[in-house]
């Protein structure tokens, strides 16, 4: 079968943190999970093409003439909460183009709510959780012609214009069974950037997947399982020494989660990258209660030179409360670990979380300039579908449960509400995280040191547009 995988605009939609020139300055990434989707289809013998709205300019036009010209049997989508509406869009001028093709959709978004994405969407079928195996099995019923998808797991369907959902589908165990995503079907690699990188060019990678931590805010976990599972370090390495070899890359970004989880398999990876003499550098992201000076003077002989990490919050009691597992002491020891090994780091901090007050985001904003990271970057706490914080919120009169139904429908615009108390109005929480960002990023001694640490022209550009962006209050 001919089969047509699009990604949605995120940086076009309606997020309602940061502006659309904010959120454009941070970077545009590879869409890793429909190219892994690509690769399984390709692999049993179908036709496939990409195209990645985020990475094209007038991406309306090419899908429009992919469509005429390839002739697609299905249309796959791939969305975030914040996508769908755009999605849909997309999807309904598809239908006026070939009326008889089948649109389905999968990702987070539809992870989340699949009832709501086939109920408010012009979707046919749904993909929950991983796709891979999935989406072979159904793209093989469609080709056979087969109209009872009753026995596809992890699959939600219309019936009759009824909402089916099947039982879920059990998470991949061997991550090294999936095929290598398929880069080959994206845009130029010019099209893809992080604010934050050395290098021109970079690639993402993911090396594992599962979330065993708890975190009251984030809903990773119900989209891939509390199972910790890692790839092969052989079979992972095998991946960045391609990129490296085929598309001339030499810097990575490990997309996991929490790449440190299990030390003594860091180290493996480790061991992989100076076996094979790949000069290369790279980042990750990880907890602050999982690192040690053994394993990050490991990573940093390996090439790593960043870490990401979600300090949160700077009261314990704040901590305690979004459930992260960690203490504001964790932090400051995490951080002087860090900088006598030499690791940049990037700071996450969210201000606006249940219980807040003006003293505990002020000790948020001191924790981030205590601990110094290269980059802070500084949100309000926002209220995701499929989290705990959700449920929450709508106990205690903070949100409609119905909150994300209307955004799907088009009849919410703000996709990232947060809360809004008598004691700390939303509002209020806006102006400390610009607050923050100012006292944060104008100190003299910050400048100068990172104009001392930049390696390129296209690095200090970037950085330079984001900084002015961030600045000047570029929020929506």
């Amino acid at each position: 079968m001919r089969i047509l995988l699009i990604n949605p605009s995120l940086v076009q939609a309606e997020i309602g943190h940061y502006s659309k020139e904010t959120e454009k300055n941070r970077g545009v990434y590879p869409p890793l999970g429909l190219c892994y989707i690509a690769s399984v289809l390709e692999k049993n013998g179908h036709g496939v093409k990409i195209v990645d709205c985020d990475a094209e300019k007038d991406y309306w036009n090419i899908i429009e003439s992919t469509t005429k010209e390839f002739q697609p049997d299905v249309v796959g989508f791939y969305i975030m909460t914040w996508t769908f509406v755009a999605a849909n869009d997309l999807a309904k001028k598809i239908k006026e183009i070939k009326s008889n093709i089948k649109l389905i959709v999968g990702g987070p978004g539809v992870t989340c709510m699949p009832r709501e994405s086939l109920e408010y969407g012009v979707f046919d079928l749904a993909v929950i959780s991983e796709g891979e195996v999935t989406v072979v099995e159904l793209v093989k019923a469609l080709e056979k012609g087969k109209g009872n998808f009753s026995d596809i797991l992890g699959l939600a369907y219309k019936e009759k214009g009824e909402v089916k959902i099947n039982n879920p589908r059990p998470l991949i165990e061997n991550l090294d069974s999936i095929p290598f995503p398929a880069r080959h079907l994206l845009p130029s690699k010019d099209r893809y950037f992080d604010v934050f990188t050395i290098e021109k060019h970079f690639a993402t990678v993911i090396a594992t997947r599962g979330c065993p931590f708890n975190c009251s805010f984030c809903d990773r976990k119900n989209r891939m399982g509390k199972n910790w599972r890692v790839r092969s370090p052989q079979n992972l390495i095998d991946e960045v020494e391609k990129i490296y070899k085929e598309e001339d890359i030499r810097e990575f970004m490990f997309f996991d989660d929490n790449f440190i989880v299990r030390k003594q398999w860091v180290s493996e990876v480790c061991d992989e990258i100076l076996k094979r003499r790949l000069k290369i550098v790279w980042e990750c992201r990880s907890r602050v209660d999982t690192i040690n000076e053994e394993v990050l003077s490991k990573m940093k002989k390996a090439g790593c030179y960043r870490i990401r990490f979600g300090f949160e919050a700077g009261d314990n009691r704040i901590l305690k409360v979004l459930n992260k597992g960690i203490t504001k002491e964790q932090s400051i020891k995490c951080a002087k670990i860090c900088k006598k090994i030499g690791m940049e780091m990037v700071g996450y901090f969210m201000m606006g979380s249940p219980e807040e007050t003006k003293e505990t985001i002020q000790k948020t904003l001191d924790l981030a300039l205590e601990i110094d990271p290269a980059f802070a970057v500084f949100s309000k706490t926002i209220i995701i579908p499929g989290t705990e914080l959700f449920l929450w919120a709508i106990a205690n009169n903070q949100i409609d449960s119905k909150y994300w139904d209307r955004f799907m429908k088009g009849k919410e615009k703000d996709g990232a509400p947060s809360l809004d108390t008598k004691e700390l109005p939303e509002k209020e929480v806006t102006e400390f995280v610009k607050m923050a960002n100012k006292k944060f990023y104008i100190r003299s001694s910050y400048m100068i040191r990172r104009l001392f640490s930049i390696r390129s022209f296209t690095q200090l550009w970037r950085q330079l547009n984001m900084g002015k962006a961030l600045i000047l209050n570029k929020f929506s």
